[in-house]
């Protein structure tokens, strides 16, 4: 039975460790399309501003929801659950997604115009 229960604390923080990751790359993916806009600002014509403005502004609301997402998971581990299925953590991972392909959604949309 300890053995039993040694092997699921294990699976729960080889889950743990797998959901950090796929956190750590969704920020990473969205951080590459925070781009300088001095530089980009070359690229963009004046009716695809808005939209450029848009897209950064989901990329970086992105980025700021993965590092909540992994406070989440941080407060899981803090209080030895190990728990990737917390509500607070399903529903920020899920705003954090949400954010990263509105924004890539807009700067598709911006860069087809």
């Amino acid at each position: 039975m300890l053995n039993n229960l040694s092997n699921n604390l294990e699976g729960k923080k080889d889950a743990c460790k797998t959901y950090i990751e796929q956190t750590k790359l969704l920020v990473t993916l969205s951080s590459t399309f925070v781009i300088a806009p001095a530089a980009a600002r070359q690229f963009i014509k004046d009716t695809s501003l808005l939209l450029f403005v848009f897209a950064e502004i989901c990329f970086i609301i992105s980025v700021l929801m993965g590092y909540f997402v992994m406070g989440s998971i941080s407060g899981s581990q803090q209080l030895n659950e190990y728990n990737v299925y917390r509500k607070a953590t399903m529903n920020l991972s899920r705003l954090q997604l949400g954010f990263y392909l509105i924004g890539l959604i807009l700067f598709i949309i911006m860069v087809i115009n």
